[in-house]
Order: C-alpha cells, then structure tokens, then sequence
C-alpha cells in the first residue's frame, strides 16, 4: 500500500537564505508495505531553490496515487517515475520516488541504501559544521567546541562585513592551523569584490570559496574562478541538472555543490556526477534541509558519488526542534552507514498527517 504524509517541522532558530527567512521546513513521507517490509521516500521542494513548489507535487502525487501503488506492486515503478518525471519536470518529486523505490529493493536484499547502488563506497563520510558569525570571542569558542565534538571541517558565511570575517578567519587559522576552513558568500560580492576579497584570503588556505557572485551570471563566476587561486563552488548556480550541466561544461567552478533534492531521480544525479569527473570539476553534496529520511539518501548517494577527501553538508537535523525519528547515526561529525537495512531510517507515522 502506497501511503502519502504531510510534516511541518519548525527550526530551532529562524533559517536565513540569500532570499528569504523560515522557520519551519515543509514537505512530504511517502510509504510502501508489501508483506513485512515498509519503504520510505521524501518529497520536499526547498523554497527559493526549487522550481515547483509542494502544494504542485502534492497535486501530481495524489492524482498519480493508485497508478503508483499498481506500478510497485506489478514492479513497473521505475519505468512509471521515469514517465512522471518527464512529463511534469518537478525534480523533488522524482528524488522522493526514486528513495522510495530504492529503499524498497535494498530492504528485500537484505542491503543497506549504498551497498544496493554502488559496488564501491565510503563506509565513512567526513561532515563539515557551519560556524555561524557572531563577536570574534564567542566565534572562537565555537569552533574549539566543533572542532573538539570532531569536525574538521567548517563553513563560514561570509559577504556582510569583510573587516569582521577576515579578521575572525585570521585568528580561525592561526588557532587552528591544520582545519579545513570553506566559506560561503550566498552571492553577495560583485566580480571586482570577489575577486579583490578572495585574493586578500589567499594566505589563509581556504578550501573553497561557495557562491561568490549571482548565480545567474555564469560569466562572472568563471572569471572570479580563474582569477583566484582559491578554488570556487557552484551552490545557487546549480539550481537543477540543466544548470549544473550548463556551469560543468563551461568550466565556470572548481567544484559544484549537489542537493538531490533539486536534482532529481538517482539517473539524474548519477549522470551530473560523471559530467563533472570529465571535466575535472569536485563534487560535494549537501542535503535540502530535509528530514532524516531525504537525508539518509542523500548520504547514501555521497558514499559513492561525493568527491573523496572533501567533508560533505550532512548534519542538518541539528537545526530542526524534532524530526520524524530518531536516528543519530546521521549526525555528527562522521556517518557511518548501518548495514543492511535500505535507508536504514525509523519514521514515526503517528506524528504525521496522513493525506487520504
């Protein structure tokens, strides 16, 4: 039986985007039993980022509710989410469909997510923190506490206040000489500035600049990138796969950043994936703000996927009051993948809403 469920999570703090500020996540659990097995997938379009929005997926998903359901138990879903996909072009909805599909199959071989779609994979996934900008002290004590919890890797947003952030990512490398530091910019400096900016940061060794200018002006990206030495990421400007091609072939960023959720089925993200290797370009995935079950298949997708070396964007449950289930073994500083149970995810059904 195919069963479909709406949450609504609010976040400890109000999330803040380039565009806008939430504060609480929205979207869809989709089910399937058959015999004593249950699947899970997540539908949830991510404001500001996605094209379709959730109450359009809803629509599409209920109105496709029976013919889904008659498609997984006559095991025809693969060729029935392909067919959805190309006729309504909503990318969250294939991802859903596609976790769904796929936890199903791990679950009845017996296998985790990752040991199902890849024949080699990272037991281990490193994971970065975000260390928010606040006074240079309390900053400070931040990052020695992450850092002590074993994160190795952390993320600063940057663009508001130059002076304060490479003042604060000054002392950052000399306390901590040996951490991966990356900063993200969510498109706030022009050309010059990011350029002028990233080239007084060069001595600091930053992993990789993310977004420093609009995501609409490739140009501009490319030139940033080629006139810096620190490597720079595409996040805005790949909204989606045609973006994420478009940024690959012109060679506009070192490294791209993917959130399955804007991308698509598993083909999809796959096909991106070996785009960017021919092209020498690093990828890191990060997670929508799902809850743990797109999480967990967005972690399964990095442990074949995501470029080795790199931290990948994977502890967000954190910033949610509560999730679905509990499932710890998806926060910290390092995942480690359960074996042998698909997405290896517990959802509470009692606590959500089921759509009839």
């Amino acid at each position: 039986m195919l069963r479909i469920y709406t949450y609504r999570i609010p976040f400890k703090k109000p999330f803040k985007t380039a565009k806008d500020v939430f504060k609480h996540r929205e979207g869809l659990i989709i089910s399937y039993s058959e015999n004593d097995i249950t699947a899970f997938g997540e539908i949830a379009p991510l404001p500001g980022f996605s094209e379709e929005n959730l109450d359009q997926v809803r629509e599409v998903l209920i109105m496709n509710k029976e013919h889904l359901e008659q498609a997984f138990l006559n095991g025809d879903a693969e060729q029935t989410i392909r067919l959805l996909e190309q006729i309504h072009q909503f990318p969250s909805l294939g991802f859903g469909l596609d976790t769904l599909l796929h936890d199903l199959k791990a679950k009845k071989r017996q296998m985790s997510l990752p040991q199902l779609l890849f024949e080699e994979q990272n037991h281990t996934i490193s994971v970065n923190a975000v260390l928010p900008i606040a006074e240079k002290d309390d900053s400070l004590r931040q990052a020695s506490k992450l850092i002590s919890k074993g994160f190795q890797t952390l993320k600063i947003k940057v663009g508001h206040n130059f002076g304060k952030e490479i003042d604060l990512l000054n002392d950052l490398r000399t306390q901590f000489p040996v951490l991966n530091i990356r900063i993200d910019a969510n498109q706030a400096w022009t050309t010059e500035e990011a350029i002028l900016n990233l080239r007084n940061m060069e001595h600091l060794n930053i992993e990789y600049c993310e977004q420093p200018v609009s995501a609409n002006d490739l140009t501009s990206l490319k030139e940033v990138k080629d006139a810096v030495n620190i490597p720079i990421a595409a996040d805005e400007s790949v909204r989606n796969k045609n973006l994420a091609h478009e940024v690959i072939q012109n060679n506009a960023a070192d490294l791209i950043i993917i959130k399955p959720m804007l991308m698509g089925t598993f083909k999809n993200i796959s096909v991106t994936k070996e785009l960017a290797d021919t092209h020498n370009i690093k990828v890191v995935f990060t997670t929508s703000l799902e809850t743990a079950v797109g999480r967990s298949a967005v972690t399964a997708l990095a442990t074949g996927l995501a470029s080795k070396n790199l931290a990948q964007g994977l502890s967000t449950g954190s910033f949610f009051r509560s999730d679905i289930g509990h499932n710890h073994w998806l926060e910290g500083a390092i995942i480690r993948y359960p074996e042998g149970q698909g997405t290896g995810i517990s959802v509470h059904l009692d606590t959500l809403n089921e759509l009839n």
